[in-house]
């Protein structure tokens, strides 16, 4: 766990201080097009012998793979453009509450009373820091569409969490090197789209070695520990992750990239660990 968020956190550090130079689609697909053949290496063991087991299960790895690989990745990108890599580990704090009332709206998990005051109360925490804590900007609907997308991934990731059970039962290298592939298919034309009509990825040093730790770190180490403790702890434990990533994430922004920790932050964020304080009192017996 401790692994993977250091390397979620160095994602997020790496794609704020290069987003002037390495645009989002053109980083998130050669992240995972060079993931490929590491993730061959790994899964070639297994996926012989996995590949049988596939039949009727194509939808929902696609499903996954949109979610998690495309999805997620590409809108935390495009977010980091306008907002602040604080803003992203913040936000993405409330996932753990977005992971339970999914469950809810999809499986039909009960929700306490408890975790309901939760999800209220992260999500109260979550709107104070797109709203800078200003009531003003609140009235006014004046936020940073920056955040937004950022919300926008979170609640992906939460939905590719939860959807994670349906996955076919195959070994955790063989289902990652299937989710990549097919969201780099996805990622392929949106990438010509955005070299073509936006800006081109220029292949520089800085591109380089970037591309070179969110392949190796952010994509294959990091995606293979996450989708495990997924599998063994189940999709409301592994969200837990959620509680570590913005100490280190926020330390490091400021280290690194000289960010600022502002109160709007600072309140936003205890808002947020109330909230998954109260929804993690599973053990009440009036649900909603």
């Amino acid at each position: 766990m401790i692994l993977t968020v250091f390397a979620w956190s160095g994602n997020g550090i790496i794609a704020r201080g290069l987003n002037d130079i390495i645009p989002p689609i053109g980083m998130a697909f050669w992240r995972f097009a060079f993931a490929i053949p590491l993730l061959l290496l790994i899964a070639y063991p297994h996926i012989r012998g996995d590949i049988v087991r596939l039949r009727g299960n194509w939808t929902v790895l696609a499903i996954l793979a949109n979610l998690s690989i495309v999805g997620y990745t590409v809108l935390v990108y495009q977010g980091l453009l306008s907002t602040t890599a604080i803003n992203l580990f913040l936000i993405n704090t409330v996932r753990p509450l977005i992971i339970v009332f999914l469950s809810f709206l999809l499986f039909r998990k009960a929700i306490t009373v408890m975790q309901g005051l939760g999800f209220f109360l992260a999500s109260l925490g979550t709107l104070i820091i797109i709203f800078r804590g200003d009531t003003a900007n609140l009235s006014g609907l004046k936020f940073n569409s920056g955040d937004l997308w950022i919300l926008g991934a979170t609640v992906c990731w939460a939905l590719y969490t939860v959807l994670l059970n349906k996955r076919p039962k195959i070994h955790s290298a063989s289902f990652l090197i299937l989710i990549v592939c097919l969201g780099v298919l996805t990622l392929f034309p949106m990438y010509v789209w955005e070299t073509i009509y936006v800006r081109p990825t220029p292949f520089v040093i800085e591109t380089i070695w970037a591309i070179i730790y969110l392949t190796i770190v952010s994509s294959v180490i990091a995606y293979l520990f996450y989708n495990r403790m997924v599998e063994i702890a189940g999709a409301n434990k592994a969200g837990l992750i959620s509680y570590l990533t913005p100490i280190v994430g926020s330390t490091l922004a400021i280290l690194i990239l000289g960010e600022k920790f502002e109160f709007f932050h600072a309140l936003g964020f205890a808002m947020i660990l109330s909230g998954i304080y109260f929804g993690s009192k599973s053990k009440v017996k009036s649900q909603l």
